[in-house]
């Protein structure tokens, strides 16, 4: 399992659970697609038009956002998973048909990927490490935060990238605990100074 800080949208905030999410991360991670392909479509949309999540965002605020970026993507042709894969951003079983799917590269998907930019949501400007000069130290208090609280995960390179969940451990926390932990965490860990 490989997680990318805010990857996948909003899920590295609150999800732990999810496999081969990436971003904000990630994407995490920036929050970006899962393939770079569509992320390296030039934009002439305006940043300031996209959503801004906040560290403090709540799983509501940040669903929203995300249905509003799925619902774009949905409505300009891009492929969407048919309920038997994962939502990107959620990290649960999508049975709705309203999840993209982030791995196709079709002229029709990229499209609708340019398309819908202004409403692809911004994460907080902390784990950006172009805005937050100290990203690095405090992606180390971060998961020296995690392991600290029972999470069983390292850091993959890059890093700062995101993290993996360690080989043949079993999670001695509920999927609820870690989801806490890693938000907690999170607050704690990243500031802008």
């Amino acid at each position: 399992m490989r997680f990318t800080l805010f990857a996948g949208a909003a899920l590295a905030v609150l999800t732990l659970a999810a496999c081969g999410a990436q971003a904000q991360a990630p994407q995490v991670a920036s929050l970006t697609t899962a393939n770079g392909t569509a992320t390296s479509t030039p934009s002439t949309s305006d940043d300031s038009k996209r959503p801004q999540l906040r560290m403090d965002s709540s799983q509501a605020e940040v669903d929203a956002a995300w249905r509003g970026y799925d619902a774009c993507l949905k409505d300009h042709g891009h492929v969407m998973l048919r309920g038997d894969g994962t939502d990107q951003h959620a990290g649960v079983a999508d049975t709705s048909g309203n999840s993209p799917d982030m791995n196709d590269n079709s002229p029709k998907s990229l499209a609708a990927v340019k398309e819908c930019t202004d409403k692809l949501p911004l994460q907080p400007p902390e784990l950006d490490q172009s805005k937050n000069p100290h990203y690095l130290d405090q992606y180390h208090v971060y998961m020296t935060c995690l392991t600290s609280h029972g999470v069983a995960v390292h850091a993959i390179e890059p890093f700062g990238s995101g993290w993996t969940y360690d080989d043949g451990v079993t999670q001695r926390l509920t999927e609820a605990q870690q989801q806490k932990v890693d938000h907690d965490c999170q607050l704690a860990s990243f500031k802008l100074n």
